[in-house]
Formats: C-alpha cells, sequence, structure tokens
C-alpha cells in the first residue's frame, strides 16, 4: 500500500473556504455601524470640548474650538488678539472626522452660524451657550453646551425630524 503525501486539492479548497469564511464574518463583526461610529465620535467630542473649558479656566487664556467640516482644531487667543492653532497638545490637537461625518448644524447663543466659526471658551468659566449637530448616513446626534461649558451629547431620534 502506498503512502499518501501531502493534500488533495478538494482537501485545500475545503481549508481555504473555511478561513474565508471565517475571515468574512470577522470582518463584518469588526465594521461599526453609523450609529456606532457617531455615538463614538460624539461622546468624544464631547469629552473634548470640556477639556477645552477646563484648560482655559486653568491656563486663564481663551481657548476655542472650529470645524471646517471635514475635521476640527482647537484654538488659543494670544497677546496680540489673534488665534492660534494648538498643535503639540496630545488633548487638544486637531482631528479628522470619520468618513462620511458631517457638522450639519452650529448654533451658538441661540444663532445659527456658519460651520468654521469658533465656539470660545472664555477663563472665567461663563460661555456663551451652544448646540452642534453631527450626522453620519442616518443617524444623528447633537451636542449642547450650556452657559458654564458644560456639554452634553445624545442621539437625536429619527422620528423628531
Amino acid at each position: 500500500m502506498r503512502r499518501r503525501r501531502g493534500f488533495t486539492l478538494v482537501e485545500i479548497l475545503v481549508a481555504l473556504a473555511i478561513v474565508g469564511l471565517i475571515l468574512g464574518l470577522a470582518v463584518v463583526r469588526l465594521n461599526d455601524s453609523d450609529a456606532t461610529t457617531l455615538s463614538r465620535e460624539a461622546e468624544r467630542l464631547a469629552l473634548l470640548l470640556d477639556s477645552a473649558r477646563d484648560a482655559a479656566i486653568n491656563s486663564g487664556r481663551v481657548t476655542a474650538w472650529s470645524s471646517d467640516g471635514r475635521g476640527y482644531q482647537f484654538w488659543l487667543l494670544d497677546d496680540q488678539n489673534s488665534w492660534q492653532a494648538i498643535g503639540a497638545d496630545d488633548v487638544l490637537r486637531a482631528r479628522p472626522f470619520p468618513e462620511g461625518l458631517a457638522l450639519s448644524t452650529l448654533t451658538i447663543n441661540l444663532r445659527e452660524r456658519p460651520i468654521g466659526e469658533r465656539i470660545v471658551f472664555e477663563p472665567s468659566g461663563v460661555n456663551a451657550p451652544f448646540h452642534l449637530e453631527l450626522q453620519l448616513g442616518e443617524a444623528r446626534w447633537q451636542l449642547d453646551g450650556d452657559a458654564m461649558g458644560r456639554v452634553s451629547a445624545r442621539a437625536v431620534d429619527p422620528g423628531n425630524g
């Protein structure tokens, strides 16, 4: 009786099909839905806006946030009343939005503002209230900042427009 060496073509194809099926399922499970991605980004932004408020109070310098629609960055007001982008900060650094995420509404002091206008955090801790709305696909989240600069984030119910 002759002893077999190696695998048959059928055995190799079956093994590759099983590996492909497992990898395909793993990729599907690892991809976040729009709602999950948006909720994570909205909650991160709320925490970063809280951090910007705290930085303004702790440093005694006016701090701000702005978005160009594709991402956002933080600013400091210098002694010549000129805005300088914060660059070398681990927390308040510029960040891009995930693919497809958009800032759809920016309201400061109850007035709708154009995308790009800054939300300012004063060292006194008293700030203009603001409202941001982020959208990714059909999912929407809103961030609201009160006069004390505290930021809350919540999902927008699709039935409430």
